[in-house]
């Protein structure tokens, strides 16, 4: 099986065939079908395509170059076999090459023995392909110039190897002596110019797709890995294969042409003997020294190997020790954030109890005026109960008392209501800093209660508060979060933006810039911010004022509520100018909080 390695395209072209047993268990039954009636209509072919190189003469077709010929042999099913190879796996290639070479055999004449041994020459061939891909892992998809020049050598050497059944066919086939040169050519130069012109176009451009389709069907479903064993093994009956068509070459030579009376014949017996041990010592020093580069690439692989292992165990110790740090810095994170929601809890809380402070003291003034105007009616319907007692009550009497019921009366209505506005304006600024429900709310009659609500604040000072909202703004978020920005940006003015006894303006203007969007600008027209602390006013636990008690967390919070929960964003406009200008903008839907793990019960 082509084994896969994450991303990378070449680890899918790393040379593992599909065993039998593995193209049983993978894929699902429609593919199976579909590659074995492919692979039965490439073996119909191929028999068809060889029988139809003989009727119509394509072997040893000469090519003039120069005034030179040079022969070449078209034989289409070493197409077939070899995409059978490279894509599949020997045995797959192997039955095609070997029934149409085995047919072409006996359709020709050939001796049945003769034909059974002749059909091996195009297998040993290919079996180069499987052994050098398997034995060195060079992608075979053909995208880089080591993969093509890698293939080039394999298809000359694969065709040199299978020309040797070429010697049989010219033996056996009684044809001319002119004719073994163009056979024996044709034969390896054939099989080399098929393979370039036709493979490797194929390989270039419909290989990745092939194999990731197999790779999708047959994950998994390949031979164990290579071994020097293995490889050895295969290249070892590969030469053997050489070898014995070379010396089956020359048995038949010899048999053909060793009479006592042919001194011709007799040179030319000793010719070919010494051809063959020639031929012999050549290959038995090649193999020799491939099996040198092959040891010695294994080792290289193995100290690889070794070098990757000691890596990958290194990588586990810093690995471990990553995760260790991580799980230690998500320790602290999760403490941040549980000292942070204390903070925000503690700061609304402080706020709140400033607001309580200032609200009692504004709440005392039309109660106390109240209390003052119904004491002073008692008094006087005292009076008027007496002097009604003692038969002494005038009309001018009853309607003075009368007169002065009336304006008792309205000023006690006045100011209870007013008490009473600010009892539910308080009411409603205290539940929504307390509470962090979502819900919707129109903004500028929310706004005016939050005026209203921080009204004893303000007011104390001296200061004017006005709000500047279109109607029509409707808000579906978090109406706590955004009553604790602006109360913390008001609190900010008025402990900082002003000296003792200077009054100013504050002034909350809403606009949107988009349907979708919800602009709030604050300002105030005090002293501003230094230079050098306006790039800090988010900073938690800044502030200027330390021995007066402050934290430093109001706009940290500030900061935190707008970008956290209204999923919005603050800044404080940087030009320099008298007073402050925060400008807040934030959806007016609210973002969806994102979901918290759940956490296994503790208590379990």
């Amino acid at each position: 099986m082509f084994e896969r390695g994450g991303d990378d395209p070449s680890a899918l072209t790393i040379y593992r065939p599909v065993s039998l047993r593995g193209f049983r268990d993978g894929g699902s039954l429609s593919d199976r079908i579909l590659i074995v009636a492919l692979w039965l209509a490439t073996i119909a072919a191929g028999i068809g395509l060889g029988l139809a190189s003989i009727v119509y003469e394509w072997s040893g077709v000469p090519l003039h170059f120069g005034g030179t010929d040079v022969y070449v042999t078209i034989y289409p099913p070493l197409v077939f076999a070899a995409f059978w190879v490279l894509w599949f796996g020997f045995w797959w290639g192997f039955l095609p090459a070997y029934l149409s070479t085995l047919a072409l055999a006996l359709y020709s004449g050939m001796p049945v023995g003769w034909s059974l041994i002749f059909a091996f020459a195009d297998p040993v061939g290919l079996a180069v392909f499987a052994i050098a891909y398997r034995a060195i892992p060079v992608p075979h998809d053909l995208r880089s110039l080591n993969a093509v020049l890698f293939f080039v050598l394999l298809s000359f050497v694969g065709g040199v190897f299978g020309s040797t059944g070429s010697f049989i066919w010219i033996t056996t086939s009684n044809v001319g002596a002119q004719q073994v040169l163009p056979i024996w050519q044709g034969w390896w130069l054939g099989a080399f110019l098929q393979n370039l012109a036709i493979v490797a176009p194929a390989l270039a451009l419909l290989g990745p797709a092939v194999m990731r389709w197999r790779s999708t069907r047959w994950a998994g479903a390949g031979h164990a890995d290579v071994t020097a064993r293995h490889t050895l093994g295969g290249a070892a009956l590969i030469l053997g294969g050489v070898l014995l068509f070379l010396y089956l070459s020359v048995r038949l030579n010899i048999d053909a042409f060793e009479t006592p009376s042919a001194s011709g014949a007799a040179t030319l017996v000793e010719s070919t003997r010494a051809i063959y041990w020639v031929m012999t010592v050549i290959i038995v020093f090649a193999s020799y020294f491939g099996y040198q580069l092959f040891t010695q690439w294994m080792t290289s692989v193995t100290r690889s190997t070794e070098e990757l292992s000691a890596a990958n165990a290194r990588l586990a110790e810093q690995t471990e020790a990553l995760t260790a740090a991580l799980d230690s810095e998500r320790v602290a994170h999760e403490q941040l954030k549980a000292a942070q929601a204390h903070l925000v809890q503690a700061e609304k809380m402080a706020s709140l109890g400033s607001l309580v402070a200032g609200v009692a003291h504004e709440i005392n003034t039309p109660l106390g005026i109240a209390l003052t105007a119904t004491s002073h009616l008692g008094d006087e319907t005292v009076k008027l109960e007496k002097l009604s007692g003692e038969a002494k009550l005038r009309k001018v009497d009853f309607e003075r008392y009368v007169g002065i019921a009336r304006e008792t009366t309205g000023l006690v209505q006045s100011h209870i209501a007013r008490a009473a506005g600010l009892v539910q304006s308080f009411k409603q600024l205290a539940s929504d800093q307390v509470a962090d429900d979502r819900r919707r709310f129109r903004l500028r009659e929310w706004l005016e209660d939050l005026a209203t609500g921080l009204k004893p604040a303000w007011r104390k000072a001296g200061h004017v508060m006005s709000i500047d909202c279109p109607d029509g703004i409707e808000i579906d978020g978090y109406p706590g979060a955004l009553a604790q920005v602006l109360t913390n940006l008001v609190m900010n003015s008025l402990d900082h933006g002003f000296g003792e006894g200077q009054t100013g303006n504050l002034l909350v203007t809403v606009s949107t810039p988009d349907p979708r969007t919800v602009e709030v600008v604050y300002t105030d027209d005090g002293r501003g911010i230094a230079a050098d602390c306006r790039a800090k006013v988010f900073d938690p636990f800044f502030t200027t004022k330390r021995s007066s008690g402050n934290t430093g967390l109001g706009l940290h919070i500030v900061f935190n509520l707008v970008t956290a929960r209204l999923g919005g964003w603050i800044e404080l406009d940087g030009a320099a100018r008298a007073g402050v200008r925060f400008v807040v903008r934030f959806p007016r839907v609210a973002p969806q909080p994102a979901p918290q793990p759940v956490e296994a019960d503790s208590a379990a």
